[in-house]
């Protein structure tokens, strides 16, 4: 079997096919980077003049990811399908694995490289005052979220092999997870299971192993794995040395060191990577059944 880098299908959607869309229509795209590039811009000298939180940059990045992450991947199978390339495609050498890698990794390495984008804006914000942990946790939470968009993406263009219906799936799922589903959730409940179990009482990782137990037998799970949730959890994490040397057994001091239990931020991205790799087991079942390679 190739190597993954010697993968023709990969080399061709990140070098070959962006460069032809560049050449077809240089003012489209060229007015398009222009205006991100301007907005970038902007918010970056947004975030150094009034030194935004952590929390800030982390935030856009998460948004930009929710935006960007269904147009990568919303047109992976089915424009095959659309266009009628799929048989020929079928004719190639190319096997399911490598078809699987040539499409999921270029659209892993576009989120991993929008991500990085924000790094800059990260560096001008208040970093000094929250742990590297805030700073690792929040960048891997983003690139994480957007790594189960596109292979939840990846499996739905596979699936549904129609184009529109794709994208629509991805950007009403993203409504129903992170806006409606909270809301929800709030309403029937109250913040109940919060009041029962609060993240300050999370003092050893015993305990923070049955307040994950917990969290998903009291369906608060739907609150606490929401990635925009975790991001503004994650700035109490300044306050873990202010508070502790004042009163070191004050709710506000105990709190960031119940988030470090928990470790809050890479259980919820490891639990997006599990998803994304099982939408990605499941599209590469889908090959190996129309492949026979």
């Amino acid at each position: 079997m190739k190597a993954k880098s010697e993968n023709p299908l990969l080399a061709y959607h990140l070098f070959v096919f962006t460069r032809n869309r560049w050449r077809r229509q240089p003012l489209l795209y060229g007015a398009a980077a222009f205006g991100i590039a301007l907005s970038y811009f902007f918010l970056f000298m947004l975030i150094a003049t009034y030194e935004a939180s952590l929390v800030v940059p982390l935030t856009i990045a998460l948004l930009a990811i929710c935006f960007a992450a269904p147009l990568m991947a919303y047109n992976l199978f089915s424009l095959e399908y659309e266009k009628h390339t799929w048989e020929s495609l079928a004719l190639t050498r190319l096997t399911a694995r490598e078809i699987l890698w040539g499409k999921w990794g270029v659209v892993l390495t576009r989120v991993a490289g929008l991500t990085l984008l924000f790094l800059p804006m990260l560096l001008v914000s208040e970093a000094d005052s929250i742990s590297a942990y805030a700073v690792i946790a929040g960048l891997l939470l983003v690139f994480s979220w957007g790594a189960l968009l596109v292979s939840f993406g990846m499996w739905l263009s596979f699936k549904l092999k129609r184009t529109l219906s794709t994208a629509s799936a991805l950007y009403a799922g993203q409504v129903l997870v992170l806006l409606l589903t909270p809301v929800l959730y709030t309403l029937f409940t109250n913040n109940q299971a919060r009041d029962v179990m609060p993240i300050y009482l999370v003092q050893s990782h015993s305990e923070a192993v049955w307040w994950w137990i917990f969290s998903f037998l009291h369906l608060r799970f739907l609150v606490d794995l929401n990635p925009f949730t975790t991001l503004l959890e994650l700035s109490y994490l300044r306050d873990i040395y202010a508070f502790a040397y004042y009163d070191p057994y004050s709710e506000r001091a105990l709190y960031p060191y119940g988030l470090l239990y928990l470790k809050w931020g890479f259980t919820q991205s490891a639990f997006y990577l599990l998803l994304a790799a099982l939408f990605a087991g499941l599209t590469y079942r889908g090959l190996k059944i129309a492949w026979r390679k």
